[in-house]
């Protein structure tokens, strides 16, 4: 049957598309009630095909093929939920937005945005972006979350008093590592004008290379701790582009933190009108 046939480049593409397809039809049913349907129709589908093909049995071989068509819309039918999971699934999918001229949100825009949310509302924030330093000694201090970042979810975690509201969040990646972590707290800081928030993020960025934001519920305002470095009442457009360098590896960053977190002689002139400095070895903050 297969005598002198070699494959052609046309036969391995549709060999490595039908077995890409089974990978991910796998993947997304493993462990799911419609997996278990799935397979017991197709192990009876086996059974009944083999047996008509080896006993000829033709009249029950015709009702079989007839049976197929009509047993594909009652899967349809039965797998409408996973089918509409499914698409929902491959339409968030980057590549798919970008071909519909949408494009995909980046974590530092969600850090951001959930960022100013929890200001607008008072509610006191403390976040870690981890870089190339772990922070997996602090987060086995909180609650074990790796949830996808949303900012629906932040908001419910720094709303009092659900439980988790109190600590630290450390963000690995797009996703929430932790929540309810505890933070090293230095309390020989000299810096006046801020609150244990503000502390811990400055003791944090000062024992790894996290960027540590912090918001505010008494003023609403955004800061970040870089290095033992304070850069307070952020806007939106500068929180941007800070977190955008916290999410890029640092091999990729070249001087950039150094720059902007650096004593004020390295700030770039554009920058000193706003941006103030409070360091951990100065007692009082200075307007760069």
């Amino acid at each position: 049957m297969f005598e002198g046939w070699w494959p052609t480049l046309l036969d391995a593409v549709q060999i490595f598309l039908l077995a890409t397809a089974f990978y991910y039809l796998f993947r997304y049913l493993k462990g799911t009630r419609a997996a278990q349907i799935l397979l017991g129709i197709a192990v009876l589908f086996i059974i009944i095909f083999m047996a008509t093909t080896y006993l000829e049995l033709d009249v029950l071989g015709v009702v079989l093929r007839w049976f197929s068509i009509f047993l594909l819309l009652a899967l349809l039918v039965v797998f409408h939920p996973e089918l509409r999971r499914a698409l929902s699934i491959l339409g968030r999918n980057s590549y798919i937005q970008l071909l519909q001229g949408r494009i995909p949100e980046t974590p530092a825009e969600r850090v951001v945005r959930a960022a100013r949310s929890l200001a607008q509302r008072r509610l006191g924030a403390l976040i870690a972006v981890e870089r190339a330093v772990s922070l997996d000694r602090w987060s086995e201090t909180g609650v074990d979350l790796d949830a996808i970042l949303s900012e629906e979810l932040m908001i419910s975690i720094f709303t009092p008093p659900l439980p988790l509201h109190d600590g630290g969040v450390i963000l690995r990646k797009d996703r929430i590592r932790a929540a309810h972590c505890i933070f090293p707290l230095d309390n020989e800081l000299s810096i006046g004008g801020v609150g244990t928030r503000h502390r811990a993020a400055l003791t944090l960025s000062t024992e790894c290379d996290a960027v540590v934001l912090i918001v505010s519920e008494e003023r609403g305002q955004i800061s970040v701790a870089r290095d033992g470095y304070l850069i307070r009442n952020l806007s939106d457009r500068q929180l941007e582009r800070l977190l955008r360098a916290a999410f890029v590896p640092e091999s990729e960053q070249k001087n950039f933190f150094k720059a902007v977190f650096g004593p004020q002689f390295k700030v770039p002139w554009l920058l000193r009108p706003f941006i103030s400095f409070t360091s951990t070895n100065t007692k009082e903050s200075a307007d760069a």
